[in-house]
């Protein structure tokens, strides 16, 4: 009776006690750029094309930050994350802090391509505390 009693007893004093668990929430910050055709170079006769989105406020985050970019093909129903391939166009881009460097170039190795059309980039910036 008694070590049915004391485990009662314990397990009472297990369930009562918890942890409280605190989590601190850092907002993203979305912004949206609408990047015309006339800002994409090419240097290469159309091999690669570049263009530079630059930081609002002089800030596209930290080294430790994550950074999403999504595109739009069909004026805003929908946005899709680069690195993407999208009518045999290979996109990516670059951070160094103060500019976001966009590339495009063929899904097919040593092709030319035209130069991508208008679009409108969604920038997700997540700050991190480490």
């Amino acid at each position: 009776m008694k070590k049915i009693l004391f485990l009662l007893l314990i397990s009472g004093a297990l369930l009562a006690s918890s942890c409280t668990k605190n989590y601190a929430v850092i907002p993203n910050q979305t912004t949206y750029y609408n990047l015309p055709s006339t800002d994409w170079t090419t240097t290469d006769k159309g091999l690669n094309y570049t263009a530079t989105i630059p930081a609002k406020g002089g800030n596209l985050g930290l080294a430790s930050d994550g950074l999403l970019i999504y595109f739009t093909f069909d004026s805003g129903q929908s946005y899709e994350q680069i690195p993407e391939v999208y009518n045999n166009v290979s996109f990516t881009y670059t951070n160094d802090g103060n500019n976001i460097t966009l590339y495009a170039q063929s899904a097919n190795a040593g092709e030319t391509i035209p130069a991508p059309i208008a679009l409108t980039a969604k920038i997700v910036l997540i700050p991190s505390s480490k």
